[in-house]
């Protein structure tokens, strides 16, 4: 199945917040504005919560099977895990966001399996994925 390109463009385009709070501290933390920290996690426990509903979407497709049940449980669950990481102090979330989207990207290796299989979804998703934890890793670093 070929994706549209307007995918591709969204999803890497939501890479660029990730990516901009971590260079912005690297290259001129002494400008950098005292929101930006709390304004990056919340994007970041956003895009979680977003991918997160993207299984409910397919799950509800196949809602009387065992699958599709599941897959709306993992959906609002993931969401809520988002949503709880968000409200940590900014030094903890940052693991737990990193948590959040692995749990995520096993998710999405399970709708693979289970609900559709669409193999160049699976690889954006998993490239994306890998993007936002080496963001949160670098955004870590920096203390």
């Amino acid at each position: 199945m070929n994706l549209p390109r307007l995918l591709f463009a969204l999803g890497y385009a939501g890479l660029l917040p990730f990516v901009a709070g971590p260079l912005w501290l690297s290259v001129a933390p002494q400008t950098a504005p005292d929101w930006l920290d709390r304004a990056w996690l919340l994007y970041a426990a956003m895009i979680a919560a977003f991918m997160a509903g993207s299984f409910w979407g397919l799950a509800l497709v196949v809602a009387e099977n065992p699958a599709g049940l599941f897959g709306m449980v993992l959906s609002a669950g993931l969401m809520l895990l988002a949503w709880g990481a968000s409200l940590l102090p900014f030094r903890e979330a940052l693991p737990a966001l990193a948590g959040v989207f692995v749990l995520l990207g096993l998710a999405e290796l399970w709708r693979e399996r289970e609900l559709d299989p669409m193999s160049s979804y699976f690889r954006l998703r998993i490239v994306l994925t890998l993007g936002v934890l080496v963001c949160i890793a670098w955004r870590f670093v920096l203390g």
